[in-house]
C-alpha cells in the first residue's frame, strides 16, 4: 500500500526541538512567536513589522541590479517595485549558493516561500516572495558537492575543487575557473538523454561561466527554474546592503556583553527544557566576523577589553573596532546568531521559511531582536518531500517495502528483504532458536539463583555470548543470501540510492538536476502545487 506522508517524529535523527515545533508547539512556544504555525495570525502580525522604519528605497535599488545580473523576469521586478511601497512585507527563506543550486530542499524553500507569500496575497496582505542567498558563509567544503543517480541508477557525487581560492573567503565571492566545466560535463553525461536536457543543459551552461562567482552562478540557475513565480533574490555580500546594515551591525557591537549573555541564557534555557542549542555560543562569542585578507575571521571578546583575532595572536581595542564597524560595515560579516537580524533589518520580514536547523537558531537568537529593536517574524517549516518515481514505487511494492523501512540502511533492508520474503522459513527458525534459547536460559537462571547467586550473574555473560554468535551467523547468512541473489542486491542498492541515499533524505543530498532530466521543469509547477501550507509532515509526491 502506497503511504503519502511521514511524520518527522518518525524519521531518523529528527530533533526532539523540531519534532515538538511541529506537532506540540505549547512545550516550546516561550522560544518562538507565541501564534506558532497559524497561518492566519501573520495576518495581524503584519501591523507590528510594519510599524518599523526600513530603507525600502535604497534595498530596492540594490536588488534591481541584482536580479537583473541574475536573469529575473518582469514579475519579479514589479515585486521589487511592491518592496518599495509602505505596506509591503516579505516572505522569505534562504540557503547557502550549493553547486548547481545543492539538493532538492533549496528549491523547496524557495518554493514555499513563493506558496505562503501567494496565500496572503489572496488574503489582502502585499506580500513578496524572497530567496537569501547565503553568500558570506566561508566553510566552502558545505557547498562545494552535489549528488544525483546517474545512468547506472547509482549515488555520484561531482566536487567541484576551488584550490587556494577557498581558504576562508566567503564562499560567494569565490570565482569559477575551468574546473567548472568539467563538472557540467561530468553532470550531462550522468544524467539520462531525455528530451529536456536541451534545455537544462543550455540552463546550465549559461548560469555556471568561467570567471562568474559561486553566488552568481547559483542565483542565476535559480532563476531560470523559478523567475515565473516572481521570487526576488537577494545577495547580502553587496557593499550597499552592508553600509545600510552597518546600523544592525553597531547596535550589536555596542551592546555586545547583553547580546552575548542573552544567546547564553537561551542556549542554556533550551538545554534545561530538554533540547539542544543549535549554535555553541560562550560570553566570550562576537557576533561579527572580521574580514583579514579577504578572510572571515572570527572575533572574542576577553576580559582584558580587547577583540582578539582567532587563530592569531593579534587584538585590537574594543573602541577601534567598534570605531571601524561604523566607518566600514564592509569590513565584517554577522555570524549566524546576527545574520537573521540583519535581513530582517534590511527587510520588512513577516515569515521566514525554514528547516530543522534554521528553525533550532530562531529558539537561540529571539531575545536579541527585541534588544536591538527590532520585531522577529514568525517561523514557518519548509515544505518537505520525497519524489518517488514509478519504478521506484514498483520496487517497494515488489519487496513489501515502506520508504520508512529503508531509515536502517540498505544492510537494515537486506535483512527485512531476505527474512519477509526470499528465506521465511530459516528467518523463521532463527527467531524461534533465540526465544527456546532465552526460555531454557530463564529457568536455568532461576534454579542457580536459589543454589549460588554468583552462578546466575556468570550465567549472564555467557547468555550474551551465545545471542551474539546467534545475531553474527543470522547476519552471515542474509549476506550469503543477498550475495547470491545478484539481482535483488542490485535493485535494493539503487532504490536506497533513489530513495534515502547516505541514510538521509533524498531532499537532502539529491540535485534537482536529476528530476528535470527525467521530467522537464513541469515538475517544479507540480511541486509547487502539492506544498500543502497546513501540513507539516514529510509528504511523498508520485511521479
Amino acid at each position: 500500500m502506497s503511504i503519502n506522508a511521514i511524520r518527522f517524529s518518525d524519521i531518523p535523527r529528527t530533533s526532539r526541538l523540531f519534532a515538538d515545533y511541529l506537532y506540540d508547539f505549547g512545550k516550546v512556544s516561550k522560544f518562538y512567536q507565541p501564534e506558532g504555525l497559524n497561518l492566519d495570525s501573520l495576518i495581524t502580525r503584519a501591523e507590528k513589522v510594519l510599524s518599523q522604519t526600513f530603507s525600502r528605497d535604497a534595498v530596492a535599488d540594490v536588488l534591481m541590479d541584482e536580479n537583473r545580473l541574475a536573469g529575473a523576469g518582469e514579475k519579479t521586478f514589479a515585486n521589487i517595485e511592491k518592496l518599495r511601497r509602505s505596506d509591503s512585507v516579505v516572505i522569505i527563506t534562504g540557503q547557502q549558493a550549493g553547486l548547481f543550486t545543492g539538493p532538492l530542499y533549496t528549491v523547496f524553500k524557495a518554493l514555499t516561500a513563493i506558496k505562503l507569500a501567494a496565500y496572503l496575497c489572496d488574503k489582502g496582505i502585499n506580500a513578496v516572495p524572497m530567496f537569501w542567498i547565503a553568500s558570506e558563509d566561508h566553510d566552502f567544503e558545505e557547498v562545494n558537492h552535489t549528488y544525483i543517480v546517474n545512468r547506472e541508477g547509482r549515488l555520484s557525487q561531482i566536487t567541484y575543487d576551488a584550490g587556494e581560492a577557498a581558504d576562508g573567503r566567503p564562499v560567494g565571492n569565490i570565482p569559477l575557473d575551468d574546473e567548472i566545466l568539467k563538472n557540467i560535463e561530468q553532470m550531462i553525461l550522468s544524467l539520462p538523454e531525455s528530451e529536456f536536457m536541451p534545455k537544462l543543459v543550455e540552463d546550465l551552461q549559461e548560469s555556471y561561466k568561467t570567471g562568474n562567482s559561486f553566488a552568481s552562478s547559483f542565483g542565476n540557475l535559480m532563476m531560470r527554474w523559478l523567475s515565473r513565480f516572481g521570487v526576488v533574490l537577494i545577495n547580502p555580500l553587496d557593499d550597499r546592503l552592508k553600509e545600510i546594515a552597518g546600523e544592525i551591525y553597531s547596535r550589536a557591537m555596542t551592546r555586545l556583553p547583553e547580546f552575548s549573555d542573552h544567546l547564553v541564557k537561551a542556549s542554556a534555557e533550551l538545554e534545561a527544557s530538554g533540547y539542544h542549542a543549535q549554535v555553541f555560543t560562550s560570553p566570550e562569542a562576537v557576533p561579527l566576523f572580521m574580514i583579514d585578507e579577504g578572510k572571515r575571521t572570527a572575533m572574542t571578546f576577553r576580559s582584558d577589553g580587547r577583540f582578539h583575532l582567532k587563530g592569531s595572536d593579534r587584538s585590537f581595542e574594543a573602541k577601534e573596532v567598534i570605531d571601524t564597524v561604523s566607518r566600514c560595515p564592509a569590513c565584517f560579516s554577522p555570524n549566524v546568531t546576527l545574520r537573521p537580524i540583519v535581513q530582517d533589518f534590511l527587510l520588512p520580514t513577516l515569515a521566514y521559511i525554514g528547516g530543522p536547523s534554521e528553525i533550532a537558531y530562531f529558539a537561540q537568537i529571539r531575545s536579541n531582536y527585541s534588544l536591538l529593536g527590532r520585531i522577529e517574524p514568525a517561523v514557518f517549516p519548509r515544505a518537505s518531500f520525497t519524489l518517488m518515481e514509478k519504478r521506484m514505487a514498483k520496487s517497494l511494492n515488489k519487496f513489501n517495502l515502506q520508504l520508512k523501512d529503508l531509515f536502517g540502511g540498505q544492510e537494515e533492508v537486506a535483512k527485512i528483504v531476505v527474512e519477509r520474503g526470499l528465506d521465511q522459513n530459516i528467518a523463521n527458525q532463527f527467531d524461534e532458536t533465540e526465544r527456546i534459547f532465552d526460555e531454557q536460559i530463564e529457568k536455568l537462571k532461576l534454579s542457580l539463583t536459589s543454589v549460588d547467586p554468583t552462578l546466575a550473574e556468570a550465567l549472564k555473560g555467557g547468555r550474551e555470548k551465545i545471542l551474539y554468535q546467534l545475531h553474527n551467523l543470522r547476519t552471515r547468512f542474509i549476506n550469503n543470501r543477498s550475495k547470491r541473489d545478484e539481482t535483488t542486491g542490485q535493485q535494493l542498492d539503487k532504490l536506497v540510492s533513489a530513495l534515502y541515499p547516505n541514510k538521509n533524505l533524498q531532499e537532502r543530498e539529491i540535485n534537482m538536476l536529476y528530476f528535470l532530466s527525467r521530467y522537464g521543469y513541469e515538475l517544479i509547477d507540480r511541486i509547487y502545487d502539492e506544498i500543502d501550507l497546513d501540513l507539516h509532515d514529510h509528504k511523498l509526491i508520485y511521479l
